[in-house]
């Protein structure tokens, strides 16, 4: 099964700090127009229109089991029957489906019929012999396949359905669910009814102009786009072959949804001027240089080719300056704010987050199983002036209640004095007020299981950090909506130590179960730096080539100008450092002398 999420993680990785955004520039000199490639491959999002409906009756078992095995993401049609069952069926009559049955029940719809005389219907045999037998599919019948495997994701495009109803039917499994439709107020009372969903609204049906289009969304601005977490416009292709929208309109009304922290997903659709759409491998790569971060298809199959292809294509002489605006660019700050001030604390992480910085996290837990924020096994170094019987004590050793009052703050100065252990309760509780913030948690001493329950509602707004490979891959089955980030370090003299070899194994594995890759490095003058230029920039490469972020931690010299402009000449896409403010002015001067 391939490694894309299944409740993908674009909402926070757009909104967080526009998370990796990249383009390629139509001419030289222009500015950063974003694409794909700069994004974790992981991060796109893959709709199986229908359920994969062009491979497979649509709407059916079948048809979803196909999709989630090819690592989509089935849409499925929603209706009530007579008796108030909601299940899985698109058109508005049985004509289409039941091509052979009495006139009388063509015309029938969903909501004449009782779910028992819905079960009876073969809504397979029209697609070929091999489906005959596929039966209309119950709400209680997706939910229970989605509990098979926390992976598996559906999108629900709601026809006639009562949303409370659908809220209750589906509230064990509202983490893997998103609701479409293209009606903007719907979503917001879904926003409403079940807090914390996903919520798409599609638009165009290949039928709308530009002028149309931006009518609407001069509606949805009007509205905040409420509800609204991802936006799925129909492209097709006019008369004259060219695009419909324009691609003017499709580059321009993306960026400003990403922006907004909105993932655009683009689906090519057939019309009489452009019917083979469907299987259109240029029209799909030309959405996803005018910024996709998400496919509708028919053939998800072709779709796929198409992602892969593009991806390995990615160039090798890849530059942050030429694809990414410089506040743009991905910067975490080491321990919360690195040297800026006191590591873990509340205080710190939302410091990070007003500067436009992602913060890390170390995690601990107490004596008493509470999961905290801590780098250090002990606390000799926070608490200088501690008893040694307290340095030497770490926060496993400790209740939650006797470490919560600690003073970690103080020992970076007298401003900091009051800054206390935060508790993976009050993280939780930061990211749940913006859902635009994004945290690093590296791991330490923890029950990953116990995290992935406490971490649950957040899932996509954590990275979940750490050197060794399975522990972030059994993570990542955990908590799929999440992302993984492996570091590598380098010996202290600058020499790569089982670099090499580490970085093979896990290019062998096909990065299964990672979004980032990061490589501790050691600068040490302008155009040197251990490893070498020439294999950052062969890491680099290869990571881009199969849409995993490549970063890199700077283990010394971060408040060097040099670093920075060394490590994007070797393509590195996004830093870890000790000195954000510095880096993120250091970019900027970067970005700037590459115009």
């Amino acid at each position: 099964m391939r490694r894309l999420p299944n409740r993908l993680i674009f909402a926070v990785l757009c909104a967080a700090f526009a998370l990796i955004l990249s383009g390629a520039p139509d001419a030289v000199g222009g500015e950063p127009e974003w694409t794909t490639y700069s994004r974790p491959k992981t991060s796109f999002t893959m709709i199986a229109h229908r359920g994969a409906g062009d491979l497979a009756p649509e709407n059916c078992m079948t048809s979803l089991e196909l999709s989630w095995s090819m690592g989509a993401t089935p849409e499925v049609d929603v209706q009530q029957t007579s008796d108030g069952h909601i299940v899985m069926f698109h058109d508005g009559n049985f004509k289409r489906i039941l091509p052979n049955a009495s006139e009388e029940l063509k015309n029938k719809r969903i909501k004449d019929l009782t779910f028992e005389e819905v079960r009876q219907l073969d809504i397979g045999s029209f697609r070929g012999e091999q489906f005959k037998g596929e039966k209309v599919v119950s709400i209680e019948e997706i939910v229970e396949a989605l509990k098979k495997d926390n992976r598996r994701h559906v999108v629900i495009d709601v026809k006639e359905v009562d949303l409370e109803k659908l809220a209750k039917a589906i509230y064990d499994v509202r983490f893997q669910a998103t609701l479409t439709t293209w009606d903007e107020d719907l979503l917001a009372k879904w926003a409403e009814i079940c807090p914390n969903a996903d919520g798409t609204l599609w638009m165009g049906l290949g039928q709308m102009t530009d002028e149309q289009l931006e009518a609407r969304f001069k509606t949805l601005r009007e509205k905040n786009f409420r509800g609204i977490n991802r936006f799925h416009l129909h492209v097709t292709r006019d008369a004259n072959g060219e695009l419909s929208p324009t691609p003017a309109f499709i580059r321009s009304h993306g960026d400003e949804l990403r922006r907004r922290g909105i993932e655009f997903q683009a689906m090519p659709w057939p019309t009489p001027t452009c019917p083979g759409a469907k299987t259109d491998k240029a029209l799909f790569r030309r959405l996803l240089e005018l910024g996709a971060m998400g496919f509708g298809a028919d053939r998800p199959d072709v779709a796929y080719e198409v992602l892969d292809e593009y991806f390995a294509a990615a160039p090798d002489d890849w530059n942050v300056a030429d694809h990414i605006a410089p506040d743009e660019i991905v910067v975490m700050g080491h321990r919360g704010m690195g040297n800026e001030a006191p590591e873990g604390t509340m205080e710190t992480f939302k410091l990070a987050w007003a500067n436009g910085v992602c913060p890390e996290a170390d995690v601990r837990t107490t004596k008493d199983g509470v999961i905290v924020s801590l780098h250090d096994d002990n606390f000799a170094r926070l608490l200088p002036g501690a008893p040694d019987e307290i340095k030497k004590k770490g926060v496993k050793d400790m209740t939650f209640d006797e470490v919560k009052d600690i003073d970690v703050g103080v020992y970076k100065g007298e401003q900091f004095k009051g800054q206390r252990i935060a508790s993976l309760a009050d993280i939780v509780a930061a990211l749940k007020e913006d859902r635009s913030r994004y945290i690093f948690c590296d791991l330490k001493n923890i029950d990953m299981e116990q995290f992935a329950r406490e971490t649950v509602e957040v899932h996509p707004q954590i990275c979940l950090t750490g050197c060794e490979y399975e522990p972030l891959k059994r993570w990542k089955k955990l908590a799929p909506r999440s992302t993984t980030l492996i570091w590598m370090p380098v010996t202290w003299d600058g020499t790569v130590e089982n670099l090499e070899e580490r970085f093979n194994v896990l290019r062998d594995a096909n990065f299964e179960g990672l979004d980032f890759v990061q490589v501790h490095v050691l600068p040490e003058g302008p155009g040197e730096v251990g490893p070498s230029v020439e294999t950052l920039r062969r890491i680099s490469n290869a990571c881009r080539k199969q849409g995993v972020n490549f970063e890199t931690y700077l283990l010394k010299n971060g408040d060097k100008e040099y670093a920075y402009e060394t490590l994007f000449d070797a393509g590195v896409m996004s830093v870890a450092t000790d000195f954000p403010s510095i880096a993120r002015a250091a970019i900027a001067k970067y970005c700037e002398s590459k115009k």
